[in-house]
């Protein structure tokens, strides 16, 4: 548990389930295209003459590229410890940004629906986002949660034992 979390419970309050981000995080379509390209170059790298200017260009583009892929696994993996999810006796939270934090939070009494959206993808690699709505307008989502199905059974379980 980190420490927004540990800092921010109410008194009496447990966390109850907190579920866990899917690994397909650390990739996205610009992600997947940039591997795609240093792959390309490194490939057309060795078919290309020793001193030709092809294989300067490859070599050069391999590396910056790299370089690109290197800075977004460090941006992506310090984003995604910055996210706190959690399930406690009296709410929802959930909470994104070391500097700049966002938090969500909604009562568990207020709860009116829990809801899961699964892509193609997401059904594949087994991993959805999970919607909480309550009363109002007030909205509490989940964000690339693995095992969305089991999580929700858990929370609808906690759901009907608090209720």
């Amino acid at each position: 548990m980190d420490r927004y979390l540990m800092q921010n419970l109410q008194l009496n309050e447990e966390v109850l389930l907190e579920p866990r981000l899917h690994w397909s995080i650390y990739l996205d379509k610009y992600f997947d295209m940039a591997i795609l390209f240093a792959v390309f170059c490194y490939f057309m790298n060795g078919l290309a003459e020793e001193t030709s200017f092809f294989q300067r260009f490859f070599w050069q583009s391999e590396a910056f590229i790299g370089g690109i892929i290197l800075i977004r696994i460090v941006y992506v993996w310090c984003k995604n410890r910055s996210v706190e999810m959690a399930v406690t006796n009296y709410r929802v939270i959930y909470k994104i940004g070391f500097l700049n934090i966002r938090t969500e939070e909604l009562e568990i009494r207020r709860i009116e629906a829990v809801e899961v959206r699964q892509s193609f993808v997401g059904r594949l690699l087994n991993y959805g986002n999970i919607n909480f709505s309550g009363t109002g307008t007030s909205k509490v989502t989940f964000y690339r949660v693995f095992a969305p199905w089991r999580v929700k059974e858990l929370i609808e379980e906690i759901l009907r034992y608090n209720s």
